[in-house]
């Protein structure tokens, strides 16, 4: 029994023409413009300085109005997007890796597979060894549990209650009741970057003398990692190669469904 599981985002020049008569201006000389009559610049085509600058006002684009920039999208509530896999978690195919240390000493180490289903409340627990085979397994629908050796032959069998109740992270096999885990904690948001949200949950019973973390992926807000702290004790499940509300093998929780 102590052997088993002992302890979260990234746009040309033209010049007018002149009719020649013999009146004409020897090269050089400089005439006077009849009285009463205007000289017109000379412009593009020949052009009046007035007529140019209305053609030139005709062919404006009118400058684009300013767009109004887009309102930012509303940030998420960790708090609550963690609670939302209540309802949104059916099925879970995790692997685990579980470390418990005193006074930063390692005194156990532990590593399987984990399986949840969220009709009937469906739990499954595989120990593995060091060459990755099935030591023990742990099923229980969290009112009996039962505990099974290599071969899958039943060991034992005890209230669900009174297995959780001796682990130490028991926030690990809590799927599906995290409204509930938050309602007993202060929970804040200890820290948050664009990859990871750490919320820290501190019991509202002040005898129970824990600090609790939940590592949780920074875009669906899922538990990666969950640590608990007392005094010197430290224990961390980390949940790896996790798949999310896939079907599960048929005969996981055989030994637990009633038939």
């Amino acid at each position: 029994m102590k052997r088993f599981i002992s302890s979260f985002l990234l746009l040309g020049l033209a010049v007018g023409a002149f009719g020649a008569d013999k009146n004409a201006p020897a090269a050089g000389q400089k005439t006077a413009a009849p009285q009463g009559t205007a000289v017109a610049p000379i412009t593009p085509a020949g052009q009046t300085a007035a007529v140019a600058q209305e053609k030139s006002a005709a062919g404006q684009t009118a400058a684009p109005a300013p767009q109004k920039a887009a309102p930012k999208a509303a940030q998420t509530d960790p708090l609550k997007a963690f609670a939302k896999w209540d309802k949104k978690l059916t099925t879970l195919n995790t692997a685990f890796e579980q470390t418990t240390s005193y006074d930063g000493v390692v005194i156990s180490r532990s590593h399987g597979k984990l399986f949840f289903q969220a009709q009937g409340q469906l739990l499954r627990l595989d120990t593995l060894n060091d060459e990755e085979k099935t030591e023990q397994t742990a099923v229980t629908d969290k009112k009996v549990l039962r505990i099974l050796d290599a071969s899958g032959k039943e060991i034992t069998a005890m209230p669900w209650a009174e297995w959780v109740n001796g682990q130490p992270n028991k926030a690990l096999f809590d799927f599906g009741h995290y409204t509930a885990l938050l309602q007993a904690h202060q929970a804040t948001v200890f820290d948050s970057t664009p990859q990871r949200t750490v919320l820290k949950l501190l019991p509202k019973d002040k005898s129970a003398g824990y600090t609790l973390y939940l590592l949780l992926d920074g875009k669906d807000y899922f538990p990666q990692s969950i640590i608990i702290e007392s005094d010197l004790m430290k224990t961390q499940a980390d949940l790896k190669q996790t798949v999310k509300n896939k079907p599960l093998a048929k005969n996981l929780f055989k030994e637990v469904i009633k038939k």
